[in-house]
């Protein structure tokens, strides 16, 4: 077998694992397209788990009265969960890259969702400790959830593409092998959106050390060096972020950094790409006060 064979064979077996990984992706896409978002919001956690929460309402409410006001505002809720009881959540193949998707079951094992369990809330939805186990071995993880928690808002309401996309970034080898960014370890569509973090060596975040007297000018410069090279590895990739905040980065005791959350991502940019994004004001990039869009959108303050 000459090298020019075997070329050609690398080549063909590297089309088929690329074909393999879209084939997975737009498999989930569709099915996303099919079922909607209601599979996912009329679960009853949304009701037991957002309502421990009083602060996500608008007004201070008692825990009754908060389910008295849901009653009058949406007495069908109770009615659409029994609708989408034993809703059929499977999508084949399961397979994206190397992360394989798990049931609700085996994710409620890696966390319980309860709140001492919880981080912090997240652009989609709230971050927990978690436990892998392989075999005899067990090391830590981090769980990010996309939530429907009542009372919600309906212009907040997670997209489902966003989980697509973070899937796709997360799997994609031309751009997830920076050091700097987490690592996929399972994703979750049953009853239920979660990604689960292989996160090996640290739990904490960037947001809890970034006002302490311990925390100078050295450390500040590591961890932008590092975040700028992150950005210029994916943008070199083809690969936009939004939003990156000192609350979507887990550190260690070295500075070592490793970001978990972006307020937008897209694989699939170039300079006359336009991303849609949610403006806010001092915290986005430059860039995106064109409309409502906008080109590579990333930025961070220290």
């Amino acid at each position: 077998m000459n090298y020019s064979t075997t070329a050609v064979m690398a080549t063909d077996v590297g089309m088929r694992n690329e074909e393999k990984k879209s084939v997975s992706i737009e498999a989930i896409r569709k099915k996303f397209s099919e079922w909607g978002c209601w599979p996912y919001q009329y679960q009853m956690y949304n009701l037991h788990e957002g309502f421990r929460d009083i602060s996500r309402l608008p007004y201070p409410l008692s825990m009754s009265s908060s389910r008295e006001v849901l009653m009058d505002d949406d007495d069908g809720f109770y009615e659409e969960c029994k609708r989408y009881q034993g809703f059929d959540f499977s999508i084949e193949p399961t397979m994206v890259g190397e992360a394989k998707h798990c049931s609700y079951s085996e994710l409620d094992k890696m966390t319980n969702f309860k709140n001492p369990a919880e981080i912090q809330k997240t652009f989609t939805g709230r971050l927990f400790h978690g436990i892998i186990v392989e075999g005899s071995v067990t090391r830590p993880a981090i769980v990010k959830t996309w939530d429907y928690l009542l009372p919600m808002k309906p212009w907040n309401a997670p997209r489902l593409d966003k989980f697509c996309d973070e899937i796709e970034l997360l799997t994609d080898e031309r751009a997830n092998t920076h050091p700097n960014l987490v690592k996929l370890y399972r994703y979750c569509f049953d009853t239920r959106l979660a990604v689960v973090y292989d996160a090996k060596f640290t739990s904490v975040l960037l947001s809890d050390v970034l006002l302490s007297d311990d925390f100078g000018w050295n450390d500040r410069m590591k961890v932008a060096t590092q975040l700028a090279d992150l950005f210029s590895w994916l943008h070199d990739k083809g690969t936009a972020v939004g939003c990156v905040t000192a609350s979507c980065i887990m550190i260690d005791e070295e500075v070592n950094i490793k970001v978990f959350d972006f307020g937008y991502v897209s694989n699939h940019v170039n300079e006359d790409t336009n991303i849609p994004v949610k403006v806010r004001v001092g915290s986005d990039a430059p860039e995106i006060w064109k409309g409502m869009f906008a080109l590579t959108s990333d930025n961070f303050m220290l």
